[in-house]
């Protein structure tokens, strides 16, 4: 199925997909950030979402998806646009899941999970009902997976940062000098 394109046919599921999870799906593809010209990457892609803070959503040559973080991230994050789909819509704040620690242990990860779920509930639970509904409605209209749990989901995630090659950006300064990203958002 070719997500993107149905989202840029369906404005509502679209706008869903934006208010819930902070993804904007862009009309049409467009070159990744370059930073006026002192950002290369090691893989070709296309953007094709960005978020309000105005980080990117890359569609690599592999069929993979990187993130460029408008804070200087970069890496893998899914393996299939069903995987990011499947990421995105069930953990909009994904962020708050990079933390290495947590992902040695399936029950630990399982706990840590559940303590940032009951955070952002706690945070107002009328607005983390219908958020989780809204969910739902992405996940039909996707047509995404619904048999995965959030550690396997969690799991394909930090999986994926870590396969090799990693997506990696390298920022060349104005006196040639040169900084690379690891290519994994775990690293810090």
């Amino acid at each position: 199925m070719d997500f993107i394109q149905k989202l840029r046919e369906d404005a509502d599921l679209a706008e869903l997909l934006c208010d819930v999870c902070d993804v904007e799906i862009l009309p049409e593809f467009k070159m990744p950030q370059d930073e006026f010209g002192h950002v290369t990457y090691n893989m070709s892609g296309k953007t094709f979402a960005m978020e309000g803070t105005g980080s990117e959503y890359i569609l690599l040559e592999d069929g993979s998806v990187g993130y460029w973080g408008s804070e200087g991230a970069c890496g893998r994050i899914a393996d299939s646009l069903q995987d990011f789909f499947a990421l995105v819509i069930r953990f909009p704040y994904w962020l708050d899941y990079v933390y290495e620690g947590a992902y040695h242990d399936m029950e630990l990860l399982a706990e840590y999970v559940e303590d940032i779920f009951a955070e952002h509930k706690e945070e107002d639970e009328e607005e983390w009902d219908r958020q989780l509904e809204d969910q739902k409605r992405l996940v039909k209209g996707l047509g995404i997976e619904t048999k995965l749990d959030v550690s396997e989901i969690l799991m394909r995630f930090t999986r994926c940062t870590e396969r090799e090659p990693r997506f990696i950006l390298t920022y060349t300064e104005d006196d040639g000098s040169t900084h690379s990203s690891t290519g994994s958002l775990f690293d810090k």
